[in-house]
């Protein structure tokens, strides 16, 4: 570079005009030596020699560098903690409160956020890193220059704006802006860094300066105004610049433009307010205070305003003034905006405004300024300017530029084709185009071709090589001749800081710092960063550390940036990018969860907004990912603390992205589902009325959508059609729960109508909601409406309810149904009556197709596998080729194969069979066919234990042979684990005493991984061996091997104690137990009832899992009854439902909402209660929960919050139900469990007239509508049915149904604890009166078919009906019989005498024919079962669970077993005891005491639970066995937990022994036990004290015959155990028995009152 200033970086030519000089001799030995063509020979030459010289360079740099940059980086840390600090004081940075509310950061607190927490940004993509030396010190304010003349003082605000501009005291000499008029240098002469922007900026200055004149010249009174622009207003922007360039006094710098006390001066609003009714309309927007109180409320104001017109006789100024509309206008808060955007809003409503801003906000743009002054573009407008004056110098300088413009147009040389560059009239004037020299000579390409046509084109580029050359500087051309090659750009070696350091030291002497002396100095000093980063940046690439330290000085001078928030107002979509792509490291890379969700909590609207601007799906898909992983109640949080419309933007973003996403639902975990549904929770909850647009933007989180919110959408939203598309293009993904929601909430508005009034477009709109749609409206449906409809509704997955409707609608005469519209129906198939369809099964043209449809309609459970149907499929699939079959077809068998049995599948080969069997979805085979299919399989592949976990279908077929082959290769894995778990919770007890007894050798086997086998079988262990195992010291020693594992009650009480014995347990040790805590005594608990965190100790006990055992419950309870300070609330929720019904008063609403989602959760619990205390919770779940919008009556709203408590609530409040609601749910209450207390008001509910109305008059579709639901019915009203409603179609659903219900885990709880099984017999037999028995006296009895069999029940028919079945129904039906446990010894004996003949000789039948006898076998003779080879385990195992035996025929079966195996009683062992279950009563007493204790005592968990039918002397020996040393010892010496794990055995405990029971061995005697005590033998050993000590539990399972032999003494024990405690409770059901119990929910409440209020007393 050519410079004055600095001689020492002169040029080349400059230092060869002096030969001596050093640089000269320098560059001339670099020159002889080649480096003149930067070294390139000679690195040819000399390889190793310019290797040596750049190792020895880098060396050295190296160890220089890294001293250097080691020491600055340290020194930036120390500056970057500093400024961070004091920036983190002025930039506020928001955090989360306690609550994890977060108030929403900006883009300048992230960066911040991030700059604190060790983010590393890409200061480069942000902008802040230095390009260059900076040019300007941005902190300084600094005043004219010294050749300038001082302004004097601005007339103050008030004065008149028409002559202020006039004022004498303003310098006409003054200039805003000067553009140089020297003679500039050729752009092909300027250096090469600064050639790119010279175009660009000479333009962007033009621009610039075209207004910056005018308006100067208006300043200086130039020119005498300007055309269109009110004199006040060049007033007011010639007031600012002053005060902004310092060229006023001090004092008048300092006041700036103050429209404040403008707006205050009524003076001001007198003289000038119509001229500049623009700046009064401000007055009246931004200082609203000031314009009122001078203009509005001022009297004096519009007094003066009427003299002034009357003196001037301008009245229409004063009649027609829009000042007082500005006045109404401010007084309705209506005043409009005076048209500025929104920038300029901003900056007026700060009072801060630039002279920059000022032109923008209320000057005109640049060629109506130029107008003004020049006139339009023509000769004639300048000839008409003064000649001499300043607008005539300036319009003929504008009208050269355009010149200028023209010519730059013509110069677009990079729009040229080749012949333009030839065309020397176009060069020459186009010559001093910048960057044209380079663009010829530099392309190669081009260059060649020219040089072909015009070779002085050589000439014209020599020329420019040369200057190229020249213009580099001594540094620059020292390196380069260098022959180590470097990796730095050498030109910036040339930047001349000479004139810049000159300026900055004079700028230092003469300006002042902005702002105050804090930001001032940040700012300072982040100049300082950049002037260092450039310095730094010199040497780039010659050390590794330099990037380090330069990476330290790009965050700190980022973050002495932060000050200036309107540089960071606007990103270019780079900066965008990098922000986002930094935060996604980060979230990606950090372990810190609390980091990330505090970064989220905060700052997730702005990186919403980076993401919608810049589009960016994958940030998009790394922010949600991450969201998943947060808490939910953080998730919640974040999404309430966000702006509403930053919301609805990142909601439109997404909506617009989600496929962009590839969001799989499918693969996410249960967590990330659980997250996606409390965002959405949290995406609705945050808009309380949820518009269209709005909801299609939510539509892809319509899967996650709860119930609760979808019926809190306003049902005029529903019906919108765009809502209705975003519905139903998201039904796949959405659950049937939701879908009910979604036709509920449509069913409510008032738009949509009757149902055979809706049109075919509007069912086409809600086609996948219409299989929803209630019962009671799907069955308005005409056939009008169903025709079209009927391909789609065959192609779904409609229930059998609907489709029979369908069915009824379309065919309503079974002559319409022919071969080929049958094949069309699809699934409506399956609901056709199963006598119709015989027909069509044998016809071999639709035959495949039928039964391939029926089968898979099976399969997914829409019709039952073994009901009528099956009768006619079954002998049609069974004449098919398995063989031949392709493996669909075969899946399409799944839920008919186990009806096939066991020979359909037998033909394959074992290795096929398993692999079709291992499939999911498969039903259970039979015992009988499971045993004949896993033998085979056993035989004839190699079956481990991998395999037979996945053999489900099987497991019931078990037998020792399967498990002594049973391979058991890696058996430490964990999936094992919890196979064995499942096969020894669900199997027979002999089956899992079988396993257990294999497994345990297996362990023995495989000692070196038995660690991890032994913890998961643990629970599993019988407390003998468990007892002898174990010792406290090795307890304690593993304990973190022993603390999580789910033990059994008596377990934990034995570790507990065993422990308690080696060490002394205090309050905080227990609690590092884990579960073994739940084995802790009462008297332990009481010990620590005093203690500080005796609330913690209850809290941990109460959340154990696994449930409680019932004293110790009884004894938290009488703990927190003497100390009724202790908070219920911070117990879980599960042990809070359990609380006494006086303590559940004492819940607060949060409590009692977390106990009503743990009994949704977990229904069972609470089926296990005693019903009064359902129904208390029921009323408080209606009361507290419920909808408040209707008084008096329980609306759907409530419902659905109550769903399965309905039928708990007290009578008063079921007959509050609204019908309506109720027929719309009637569906989803099938699946409820209706406790016998309250049928009777059930059946009352729906037989209104306004529900169902009498049973005389119902129809087929009112019976199929209700379901099981007919069970509420008393006998008489199910007897009123008409026959001809009742056909066998029709029964066989209702009984199919509640056959389902009962097999569900909430079924089977209800059906022992809640219902009244006799009464359930009895409504059966009146269901099914029309089918079983003759209809009228003259008709025959009916004898049944296999087919009617299966359509009802065994035990449906009589013994004389069974007996008169022909063979071959009998044979097709065996193993239904045998599946029946209800049937009567008379029936099973008339089915026995039928079915011997198929089974002889008897003494040769198989064990798979036993086991398909089923409970058949009961009714053999004895010699039979003598002589019946009985000597499998699997097939005692299965024999021993049966409960028809007679004392003689286990007594055969006990003896052939023994004989057969040549066993003696002292031999059996622990196995064998197990799988005899009941049969173990075949024993004599004087047999049973010669069994061994031991193994009696290791049989016991599998026997606890049986009720076995042993003599009571029977019973006694038993126990007197395993009182013995060998066993469990003396009843004296035992524990709870030996009462608790004989369970059911306890029974025979003798009089004496009972009588003498302490409080802890009482409290050890399961309910089961106490339930099967004789009532004469209850009533002699226990005395009212014992049985004081009974737990709820215990007390309820007091049968209604033992509560009737028990003295009064006796029942109020009882009663008070029942109660816990409640005396008015107690005092009401004491002198009831069990069966009679109603604890009706208001009496129970006001029970609860009077005894709060007695304890007051």
């Amino acid at each position: 570079m050519r410079q004055d200033g600095w001689s020492g970086n002169a040029s080349l030519e400059d230092s060869e005009d002096d030969p001596g000089s050093m640089q000269s001799l320098l560059l001339q030995a670099l020159s002889r030596s080649g480096g003149g063509e930067r070294g390139g020979h000679l690195a040819q030459k000399n390889l190793a020699l310019v290797q040596s010289l750049d190792g020895l360079r880098r060396g050295l740099l190296h160890r220089v560098g890294n001293s250097v940059y080691g020491n600055l980086r340290k020194k930036v840390s120390r500056v970057t903690m500093a400024l961070l600090d004091d920036v983190s004081s002025l930039v506020d940075v928001p955090q989360p409160n306690a609550q994890g509310r977060c108030s929403v950061g900006d883009l300048r607190q992230l960066i911040l956020w991030g700059i604190r927490h060790n983010v590393t940004w890409n200061t480069q993509a942000l902008g802040v890193r230095s390009q260059g030396l900076p040019s300007s010190l941005p902190f300084l304010s600094c005043p004219s220059t010294e050749g300038d003349e001082r302004r004097s003082q601005l007339p103050p605000a008030h004065l008149s704006p028409k002559t202020a501009p006039s004022s004498p005291t303003v310098s006409k000499q003054k200039h805003l802006h000067k553009l140089s008029n020297a003679p500039q240098r050729s752009q092909f002469n300027q250096p090469q860094t600064g050639r790119t922007r010279v175009s660009n900026d000479q333009q962007k200055e033009m621009e610039y300066s075209t207004s910056i004149e005018i308006l100067e010249a208006a300043c200086n009174e130039s020119i005498p105004g300007l055309t269109g622009v009110s004199n006040f207003t060049v007033f007011l922007y010639c007031k600012l610049f002053e005060g902004e360039n310092g060229s006023v006094e001090p004092a008048v710098t300092q006041m700036g433009l103050d429209l404040h006390a403008t707006c205050s001066d009524a003076a001001w609003y007198l003289s000038a307010a119509e001229e500049d009714f623009l700046w009064v309309h401000v007055c009246s927007e931004f200082f609203v205070h000031e314009f009122n109180n001078t203009v509005c409320a001022n009297s004096s104001f519009w007094l003066q305003r009427a003299h002034q017109a009357t003196a001037t006789k301008e009245y229409h100024f004063f009649n027609q003034t829009t000042i007082d509309d500005l006045c109404v206008q401010l007084s309705g808060e209506a005043i409009g905006s005076p048209g500025l955007d929104d920038n300029c809003l901003a900056q007026l409503g700060s009072r801060l405004l630039s002279a920059q801003a000022f032109r923008h906000c209320f000057l005109p743009n640049n060629s109506v300024l130029i107008s003004a002054v020049c006139g339009r573009e023509s000769p004639d407008s300048l000839r008409s300017l003064p000649e001499g004056s300043w607008a005539a110098a300036y319009c003929s300088k504008i009208q050269n530029f355009s010149h200028v413009d023209t010519t730059e147009d013509t110069c677009q040389y990079r729009d040229w084709a080749v012949h333009h560059f030839t065309n020397s009239t176009l060069l020459e004037l186009c010559m001093q185009t910048h960057g044209l020299r380079e663009y010829i000579c530099l392309n190669i390409t081009l260059y060649n071709q020219l040089i072909r046509s015009m070779p002085q084109f050589t000439d014209f580029c020599d020329d420019l090589q040369a200057e190229l050359e020249g213009r580099k500087c001594l540094l620059q051309r020292f390196f380069d001749m260098l022959p180590a090659p470097y990796e730095f750009d050498t030109s910036q070696l040339c930047v001349d800081p000479a004139p810049l350091l000159v300026e900055v030291v004079h700028k230092l002497s003469v300006c002042e710092v902005e702002g105050g002396e804090r930001e001032g100095f940040l700012v300072m000093l982040g100049y300082v960063l950049r002037v260092l980063d450039f310095m730094v940046g010199l040497s780039s690439g010659l050390d590794e550390g330099e990037v380090e330290a330069r990476q330290g000085l790009g965050q700190a001078i980022l973050l002495s940036s932060l000050l200036d928030n309107s540089s960071w107002a606007t990103l270019q979509p780079e900066a965008s990018m990098s922000v986002l792509h930094t935060v996604g490291v980060f979230l990606r890379r950090e372990q810190n969860a609390t980091l990330k969700e505090d970064l989220l909590s905060c700052f997730s609207p702005v990186l919403w907004d980076l993401i919608q601007r810049d589009d960016n799906s994958s940030a998009l898909r790394v922010l949600l990912q991450e969201y998943l992983q947060m808490p939910r109640d953080s998730i919640r949080t974040l999404v309430m603390s966000a702006e509403k419309d930053a919301v609805k933007r990142f909601l439109s973003h997404m909506h617009q992205s989600w496929d962009q996403l590839q969001v799989e639902t499918g693969q996410a975990s249960q967590k990330e589902l659980q997250a996606m549904e409390t965002m959405t929770a949290a995406f609705i909850h945050k808009f309380p009325r949820v518009t269209p647009e709005l909801f299609v933007d939510l539509s892809q989180f319509i899967p996650f959508m709860s119930v609760s919110d979808i019926m809190s959408f306003p049902a005029s939203l529903i019906v919108n059609d765009s809502v209705l598309t975003a519905i139903r293009d998201h039904s796949s993904g959405m659950k049937s729960l939701q879908k009910k929601a979604f036709v509920k909430r449509l069913l409510q508005s008032s738009v949509v109508g009757d149902v055979p009034t809706w049109p075919p477009y509007f069912l086409s709109s809600i086609l996948p909601l219409l299989p929803y749609l209630p019962v009671s409206h799907f069955q308005q449906l005409t056939s009008q409406q169903l025709t079209p409809l009927a391909e789609f509704l065959g192609n779904g997955s409609l229930d059998g309810v609907r489709g029979r409707h369908v069915l009824r609608t379309l065919f309503s005469k079974k002559k319409n149904l022919t071969s080929d519209n049958i094949l069309r129906l699809g699934v409506l198939a399956c609901y056709l009556d199963p006598v119709d369809l015989r027909s069509f099964i044998q016809d071999s043209a639709v035959s495949l197709a039928l039964w391939q449809q029926l089968a898979q309609c099976m399969s997914k459970g829409f019709i039952s596998d073994s009901g009528r149907l099956s009768s006619w499929l079954i002998p049609a699939v069974q004449n098919l080729n398995v063989s031949s079959m392709a493996s669909p077809e075969l899946s399409a068998l799944s839920g008919l194969l186990p009806q096939l049995g066991a020979s359909f599948l037998l033909s394959l080969p074992s290795q096929e069979i398993l692999e079709i069997l291992s499939q999911p979805g498969i039903h259970k085979y039979s015992p009988a066919q499971a045993f004949q299919m896993l033998s085979k399989i056993s035989k004839d592949t190699t079956l481990t234990m991998e395999k037979l976990c996945r053999l489900k279908p099987l497991h019931p077929g078990l037998s020792p042979a399967v498990l002594r082959d049973l391979q058991w290769p890696e058996i430490s894995e964990a999936a094992h684990c919890q196979c064995w778990k499942m096969l020894l919770t669900e199997l027979k007890p002999g089956h899992r005493a079988m396993l257990y007894n294999a497994m345990q050798e297996a362990l023995h086997r495989d000692m070196q991984n038995i660690t991890q086998q032994a913890n998961c079988l643990s629970p599993f262990i019988p407390l003998r061996k468990l007892a002898e195992t174990l010792n406290g010291e090795a307890i304690l020693r593993d304990i973190s091997l022993h603390r999580d594992i789910l033990w059994s009650p008596q377990q934990a009480q034995l570790l507990f104690k065993t422990i308690s014995e080696f060490k002394n347990i205090s309050s905080m040790m227990a609690r590092s137990l884990g579960h073994i805590a739940s084995g802790m005594s009462c008297d332990f608990l009481r010990l620590w009832s005093n203690d500080t965190d005796f609330a913690e100790l209850l809290q941990f006990v109460s959340e154990l899992p696994g449930g409680m055992r019932p004293a110790l419950r009884k004894c938290m309870i009488e703990e927190l009854r003497k100390q009724p300070e202790l908070d219920l609330s911070a117990l879980s929720s599960g042990f809070a439902a359990t609380l006494p019904v006086t303590m559940i008063e004492d819940l607060s609403n949060v409590s009692l909402r977390a106990v009503m989602v743990h009994i949704q959760a977990h229904f069972d619990d609470f089926l296990r209660l005693p019903h009064y205390k359902q129904t208390n919770l029921a009323e408080k779940a209606a009361t507290e929960l419920g909808s408040s919008q209707a008084e008096g009556e329980i609306d759907g709203a409530t419902l659905d919050v109550l769903g399965p408590l309905l039928p708990f609530l007290d009578r008063d409040s079921l007959a509050l139900v609204d019908r309506g609601a109720l027929a719309l749910r009637l569906e989803e209450m099938q699946s409820f469990c209706l406790p016998k207390e309250v049928l009777r008001d059930i059946a009352a509910l729906l037989t209104q007239k306004d529900l169902l109305g009498e049973p005389s008059k119902w129809q087929v579709e009112d019976v199929e509508h209700l379901g099981r639901l007919v069970f509420s019915l008393s006998t008489k009203q199910i007897n009123s049915i008409p026959l001809m409603v009742l056909n066998k179609d029709t029964v066989e659903q209702v009984l199919v149904g509640q056959s389902h219900w009962e097999d569900s885990v909430v079924g089977g709880v209800c059906v022992t604890q809640c219902m009244d099984q006799h009464r359930q017999r009895e409504q059966t037999q009146s269901l099914i009166r029309g089918i079983v028995r003759a209809r009228s006296r003259r008709a025959k009895v009916p004898v049944p078919s296999c087919a009617d069999i299966r359509g009802t029940f065994p035990s449906a028919w009589t013994s004389t009906q069974l007996s008169r079945m022909s063979q071959e129904d009998l044979e097709q039906c065996v193993e239904v019989f045998a599946q029946d446990a209800s049937m009567s010894s008379e029936q099973r004996r008339a089915l026995w005498v039928k079915l011997r003949q198929s089974f002889s000789p008897v003494r040769e039948l198989r064990a798979d024919q036993v086991l398909a006898l089923g409970s058949v076998v009961t009714e053999m003779g004895e010699r039979e079962l003598y002589d019946t080879s009985l000597t499998d385990l699997g097939v005692l195992a299965h024999l021993g669970t049966l409960t028809g035996w007679s004392p003689k025929k286990m007594r055969a079966v006990i003896s052939g077993v023994m004989r057969r195996r040549k066993l003696k009683v002292e031999q059996l062992t622990a196995v064998d005891l197990a799988t005899f279950g009941h049969l173990i009563c075949g024993l004599y007493p004087s047999e049973m005491k010669r069994l061994s204790p031991y193994e009696l005592s290791m049989a016991v968990p599998f026997l606890r639970e049986a009720s076995l039918p042993c003599t009571e002397q029977q019973m006694e020996t038993l126990t007197s066995c395993l009182s013995r040393p060998e066993a469990f010892g003396p009843v004296s010496s035992w524990g709870p937990e030996v009462f608790t794990e004989i369970g059911t055995l306890a029974v025979g405990l003798e009089d004496m022994v009972l009588s003498a029971l302490v409080q802890e061995q009482v409290e050890g005697i399961t309910p089961e036990a106490i339930a099967l005590m004789t009532p004469k033998k209850m009533a002699v050993v226990f005395s009212g004290v014992q049985l004081s000590w009974l737990s709820a539990e215990q007390a309820w399972a007091v049968t209604e015959e033992q509560w009737a032999e028990l003295d009064t003494e006796q029942r109020h024990a009882v009663s008070l155990a029942r109660y816990e405690g409640d005396v008015l409770l107690e005092l009401r059901g004491r002198n009831w028995a069990p069966a009679a119990l109603n604890a009706d929910g208001s009496t129970v409440r006001s029970l609860a009152l009077c005894f709060l209020l007695w304890q007051l007393i």
